[in-house]
């Protein structure tokens, strides 16, 4: 069974990977590119389309709070937040 993984490469830990059965794979600054790029991959994109598909998400925008609002069931007192990034 192979096995994926996202870990931190360097001597400062400031890089990411995608490791794959214990071999780095691919290398690029930003987790959220590589977790693009894995999940493509696992979908069954090669590589070349697998790359695009990231680029792509990555400089899409973040959800604003309605488009956030919208996957919301309210089954709760729980909502999202407004600013979601914001230090509480």
């Amino acid at each position: 069974m192979t096995t994926y993984s996202i870990v931190q490469i360097g001597s400062l830990k400031t890089g990411w990977a995608i490791e794959i059965d214990g071999i780095v794979r691919i290398s690029y600054p930003s987790p959220l590119y590589l977790g693009a790029h894995l999940e493509a991959m696992l979908k069954g994109a090669d590589d070349g389309d697998a790359a695009l598909i990231a680029k792509a998400i990555i400089a899409r925008p973040w959800p604003d709070y309605e488009e956030r609002l919208t996957h919301h069931s309210d089954t709760g007192p729980w909502k999202p937040a407004l600013d979601p990034f914001r230090k509480a």
